[in-house]
Formats: C-alpha cells, structure tokens, sequence
C-alpha cells in the first residue's frame, strides 16, 4: 500500500444509507410519542374519577378538615360509597376542588383528541417500519433497493424532510439533496469584455407546478387551496395566503397546509364551510383514517415559519380547534376550479 493510498479518504455513506438512518432515528421517536400518547390516555381517562372528586369536596366542605393531605368523602353519584381524595395542604378545599374540575376538563377534552393522534402515529409506525424492513433486507443480502422502494424512499425524504432529518448534523443534510452543479465562474474578469455583449437579465421563473396547491370550491363558492407537498406547503401559507384568509392544519399529524379565501370586505364562511374545509384538511393528512379527527383553524396572519425552519413547518398561534370526520372533496367541488380542470390531480 502506497502513502498516498494509505492517506486516502474512505468514502462516506451514500445518499440512501443516511437517509435510512434519518428514518431510523424518526421511527425511534415515533414510538417514544406514540407511548407518551398512551400515557396521556390512561390519565385521561381518568376524567370522570377526577369530576367526582371535586363535586364531592363541593359537596362536603364541611368535612374537609384544615391543611389536610388527604380525605375520605361520600361519592355524590353514590353516598354509600366512599372515595379517597388527595389533597394539596398548602390550598384550600374550594381550590383543590378547582383543581380536580380543571383536570376532569383537561381529561375530557383529551379524550375526544387523543386517540386520533394515537391511530395516525400507529399508522405512520407501521408505514415506516414496513418502507425501513425493505430497505434493510435488500442492504443486508448485497441487492440493490427495488425501485419502489426507492422511490418510497425519495418520497420520504421529499414529503416528511423535516421529520427524516431530525437528529442529523446540519453538514450532512444538504448531502441528502442532489445539488445543482454551477458551472465554474472565469477568474480574473469581473466584467464582459468590451466587444462581448452582457448576459441578459434572467425573467423571474414562475413557480413549478410540484408547488401548486389543488384549489377547489366549496359547496357554498368559497375558494380554497390545499398544499401538495412541503415545499408546496410552504409556497400555498407563505407566497400565496393572504392574511385574513383562513388557515387549517390537522393537530397532532402531519397533513397539508390548506387556505380557505376571505376575499375582500367583512365576508365570513358559515359554520358549515369551516367543517367541511377542515374535514379537507383532515383528509389530506395522515389522519385521514382515523374516526374524528381534531383540526386547527386561525387566520393566516397569525401563521409564522420558524426561522431556520425546514419546508413545510409552521407555528400558529390564536386557534381553534374543529372536530371532524376526514372527508374527500366531491368531485364536483374538484373539477373546472377558476377555469381549468383539476379533478385529475
């Protein structure tokens, strides 16, 4: 072995082998959410022992002895049962009990909101444990990925990027992405020369079709545009929105950015439009076969990229949240939107 070869750098992983790992460090999150989720369901659930709790310290204050840490009371359902209740010394009784009505809300609400969330992680851990054994099968019997594996890959790494990339170092992310080669810039001439005429100035170059959204109409007119991908996510909220539209994304998933438009003038869309544009949204998402589904709703104003953000990551503050059932646009509300068919997209 010569020196130089001794010296040579030995190649780094190829652009696939990181992104399984990506995948990999994602999946292994995944499961620690999916069983924080749990969690908060087993304590959920435990809404209606808390509601009593708190009507019974209502309902028996007098027998709440001073500081005390704990306290056996009658259920107020059944007063020949009776119920141990822990207490906080350093409140009083009528505040305890605001806590216990506090956390009985909190358990209700996460009831109706958490087992969506629980069947969309299931859902995408199986997906991503299916797309992972594929891939490490063919890597470990030294055969190439099929190509729909690879093209599961691409989509991956294309549609989840800020979920993939997760966790690696930021020199390596841009290795993920086929760059574009630059053609090499002449030294030692800043300007053309004097017979040589000057490069015409580029004309802005429209956004590429992968950017835009599906636009579609609702039952009663109003428009509204929904994200294809990431980047098409970041164009629709970003580029397009304006600020008084209205912004939905399914909670607690990954989904499109979907943009209903106000138009000008105080116009506001019925209580009818926003459940059937949020049952969209929630469609669009990996949610969509989950049985309610909870859906954010706020104005587009109120929608902000985190800097440094990677495509398709947005920070909302002021909504609210619609419970609906995942519904597909009928095709008539697909189909000849603003002049042009897009019930084939």
């Amino acid at each position: 072995m010569t020196e130089r070869q001794a010296h040579r750098p030995r190649p780094g992983p190829d652009r696939r082998t990181l992104v399984v790992r990506a995948l990999r460090r994602y999946r292994s999150r995944l499961a620690r959410k999916l069983e924080a989720l749990r969690g908060d369901l087993a304590e959920a659930k435990r809404a209606p022992e808390h509601r009593r709790a708190g009507e019974a310290l209502l309902a028996y204050l007098h027998r709440v002895p001073v500081r005390a840490s704990n306290v056996s009371l009658p259920d107020p359902a059944d007063p020949e049962r009776t119920i141990e209740i822990e207490l906080d010394p350093a409140i009083k009784p009528q505040a305890n009990a605001a806590r216990y009505f506090k956390r009985a809300a909190k358990g209700e609400r996460g009831l109706a909101q958490i087992p969506p969330r629980i069947a969309a992680a299931e859902d995408e851990l199986r997906e991503l444990d299916e797309l992972l054994e594929r891939a490490s099968a063919a890597e470990a019997t030294g055969r190439p990925v099929p190509e729909a594996a690879e093209q599961e890959l691409d989509a991956a790494l294309e549609l989840d990027l800020e979920q993939a990339l997760t966790g690696l170092p930021p020199g390596l992310r841009g290795t993920l992405r086929p760059r574009a080669v630059r053609p090499p810039v002449a030294r030692g001439r800043a300007h053309p020369a004097p017979h040589e005429p000057a490069a015409p100035r580029a004309e802005p170059r429209a956004p590429s079709a992968r950017l835009q959204p599906r636009r579609l109409k609702s039952v009663e007119g109003w428009e509204v545009m929904i994200g294809r991908n990431n980047e098409g996510n970041d164009y629709l909220t970003h580029r397009l929105a304006r600020p008084e539209d209205y912004w939905f994304h399914v909670h607690g998933a990954s989904g499109s950015h979907v943009v209903l438009r106000r138009g000008k003038g105080k116009n506001e869309p019925s209580k009818r439009t926003i459940e059937e544009v949020a049952a969209w949204a929630a469609f669009y998402s990996q949610a969509r076969t989950a049985g309610k589904v909870p859906v954010i709703v706020t104005r587009k104003k109120y929608v902000r990229k985190p800097r440094k953000g990677p495509p398709g990551l947005a920070l909302c503050e002021r909504e609210k949240t619609v419970m609906v059932r995942p519904a597909e646009p009928p095709r008539e509300a697909m189909a000849t939107v603003w002049g042009r068919e897009t019930a084939g997209d």
